[in-house]
């Protein structure tokens, strides 16, 4: 049958012509369209290496010199006093399992991002051998724990991360298996040291899982750092430290913030600083998502995507509704000499499929060199590029298949979709009725 298919194909190329070039184009644009839409999904489905259920991240304000509730006679070292406070009460609330307090950019879907350079001994420093990584920072005080707070997991063996207490004296750090893959080739780097570019040392104490710090991003090489004491100036406390917080299991994270600025909030409003905000990680990833742009893309492509399709449907049912009516005749002399119903329905079905894979595959030869031109849609993340961690489905050759492979199922969908239903309607007509003007 397939021989009689393709025979018939090229016997009405005049007519298939236009149907190819339809496809043609049709496999063009839906391919740019699907291209952003694949990387978006396979950074949105990896691991983030956090949870966001329970999490909040709680912001203090403090009252400026025009405001009437502020306090002149406040000094500097109550201010400090009252912060460190406020994190003790909020670790105290029945509901909070753990508090942590963290620098401004030290947790996911934050609206900045810290990097640094780190080398793996001294000698590579005037070499500029870098890794190029983000980092994080809490104060390891008043029972702060970024790991357990965060749901950082021990990478080889998949354990919470314990703080030896020792840890002020032996200036530690822990590092993301990303980062300990560039740095030693392997995540086994426990106990190893590397340093800045002042020659600090620094002992590694711990490697974590992969972490993301933005949801539409690769992962970025991250360390972790400690510092032990309020570094920043008095005024400035509110700003660059924040409390983020993780509930217990099983608590209603809406009655907890309803009884919070009840109860808690005005507690901790004390020494010209009050609580200003507490924001969920949910609602962090949507508004770094919505700022980034990304929903932006998505409705865009989504819309384009279902203007193509909608466009390929209505084409191939249109142009197919034609070709049953021209072809009726044809179709009353299968079924006078005995095909059935399905049977003719299969045969411009296969017809339908090999139209559009033979325009699908001259697409392919323009989107080869598309692609080779560099126009994959990629997105790099923050710091050098070289440094990010991309999926393997995201390399060069996996991207381009994976991406032809659903486009090429999305076309095909359609295109099947399109032609059954005139089809379908032209196999329905009797023999006699289908043979009257022949």
């Amino acid at each position: 049958m397939l021989k009689n298919i393709i025979k018939q194909i090229w016997n009405q190329r005049r007519m298939n012509g236009w149907i190819l070039l339809e496809l043609v184009i049709a496999g063009i644009f839906l391919w740019t369209i699907v291209d952003p839409m694949y990387v978006l999904g396979v950074y949105h489905f990896e691991p983030k290496g956090y949870e966001t259920e329970g999490r909040y991240v709680l912001q203090m304000g403090a009252y400026g010199t025009n405001n009437s509730k502020r306090d002149t006679t406040v000094t500097g070292e109550q201010m400090k006093d009252a912060f460190l406070n406020a994190i003790r009460i909020m670790r105290n609330c029945p509901e909070v399992g753990s508090a942590c307090l963290t620098t401004h950019a030290s947790f996911p879907n934050s609206g900045s991002w810290n990097g640094a350079q780190y080398y793996p001994d001294t000698a590579k420093i005037k070499n500029k051998e870098y890794v190029h990584t983000q980092y994080y920072s809490f104060l390891n005080m008043e029972g702060s724990n970024m790991f357990q707070t965060y749901g950082m997991k021990n990478a080889l063996t998949g354990e919470e991360i314990v703080i030896p207490a020792d840890a002020v004296t032996r200036n530690i750090v822990y590092i993301s298996e990303g980062f300990a893959r560039h740095m030693y080739g392997t995540i086994d780097a426990v106990g190893r040291k590397m340093y800045d570019y002042r020659k600090t040392e620094y002992e590694i104490a711990g490697v974590f899982n992969e972490y993301k710090h933005r949801d539409f991003e690769p992962y970025s090489p991250l360390v972790v750092r400690m510092e032990y004491k309020l570094t920043a100036p008095a005024e400035y406390i509110y700003f660059m430290y924040l409390i983020v917080i993780k509930l217990k299991e099983g608590v209603n994270a809406e009655a907890f913030e309803e009884r919070f600025w009840k109860e808690e909030a005005p507690k901790m409003g004390m020494a010209n600083i009050y609580c200003k905000e507490l924001t969920t990680f949910d609602k962090l990833r949507k508004d770094i998502a919505t700022e980034d742009g990304v929903y932006n893309v998505v409705r865009l492509k989504s819309a384009l995507a279902i203007f193509t399709l909608m466009c390929i449907f209505l084409g191939m049912v249109g142009t197919f509704w034609i070709r049953c009516n021209a072809r009726r005749q044809e179709v009353g002399l299968m079924r006078s000499m005995g095909a059935s119903r399905k049977g003719i329905v299969k045969r411009f079905l296969t017809e339908s499929t090999l139209l559009v894979t033979v325009a699908y595959v001259v697409s392919l030869l323009f989107l080869v060199h598309y692609a080779m031109e560099g126009n994959m849609h990629a997105i790099t993340g923050n710091g050098e590029p070289e440094f990010t961690i991309i999926n393997p489905l995201l390399n060069d050759v996996p991207h381009f298949c994976m991406v032809s492979l659903i486009t090429y199922l999305i076309l095909l969908l359609i295109a099947l979709v399109g032609t059954i239903i005139p089809v379908k309607r032209a196999a329905n007509v009797l023999p006699a009725d289908a043979l009257r003007d022949e």
